[in-house]
């Protein structure tokens, strides 16, 4: 939980190293007509809930960790590749996956990265 959350959260510019290796991912596939799009973090746990349970609040963490984060990594694929595209996704728990309730809430997102 720790860990996600200081992805998320850049501590100890764990963020900035992500992005950075997104931005050579990137760069090195760029034009590659095999590559169709890239997901930077698939299934994006939600971080340390137990610390700060608005986590848990369906949407939040799409809004106020995945959204920043996904748009400076967005800036990367596009600056190395303009035709490239961001395929991303909100975090499975609670969002889609609510067990017992089995109910699918909205994703937090305002704008998708790129606008």
């Amino acid at each position: 939980m720790k860990i996600f959350d200081d992805l998320y959260r850049n501590n100890d510019g764990l963020q900035d190293k992500f992005v950075a290796f997104w931005n050579h991912t990137s760069a090195t596939f760029a034009g590659n007509p095999y590559v169709v799009g890239f997901d930077p973090i698939n299934e994006p746990f939600p971080g340390n809930y137990l610390k700060d349970p608005r986590q848990l609040k369906p949407g939040f963490f799409d809004k106020h960790e995945l959204q920043p984060m996904y748009a400076r990594i967005h800036e990367v694929y596009q600056k190395n590749d303009p035709d490239s595209i961001t395929w991303f996704e909100p975090s499975t728990f609670p969002d889609v996956n609510s067990a017992p309730l089995d109910v699918i809430f909205p994703v937090g997102f305002t704008v998708p990265p790129g606008g």
